[in-house]
């Protein structure tokens, strides 16, 4: 598994994730299997998102997607985010659940 694991310093948490739950680069059909959203516990408007693909390829697709059509988007992104945005692409090695209950 690979994972595209993004970080949004943004303005306003409300105002980002609304436009994030509109999915304007199609993640729902990107291939990704998963996406997770996490907050800082210390700065609520640090914001990292994890998003699961099955191939590298898919994940690198979908990135430059949200590259062209939504971080290049100035009159989209600039009232939202606080700083640019990172990426990279995580490949999964291991895995161990550790609940013992």
């Amino acid at each position: 598994m690979f994972t595209l694991q993004i970080g949004y310093p943004v303005r306003d948490y409300a105002a980002w994730k609304q436009v994030f739950d509109s999915d304007p680069a199609g993640r729902a059909a990107s291939g990704a299997r998963s996406v997770r959203v996490f907050r800082d516990t210390d700065d609520g408007n640090n914001v990292a998102v994890h998003l699961d693909f099955d191939k590298k390829e898919a994940a690198a697709t979908f990135l430059e997607r949200l590259r062209a059509q939504v971080w290049e988007n100035p009159v989209l992104m600039e009232p939202l985010m606080a700083g640019s945005p990172t990426a990279r692409i995580l490949e999964q090695v291991a895995s161990e659940n550790l609940d013992t209950a």
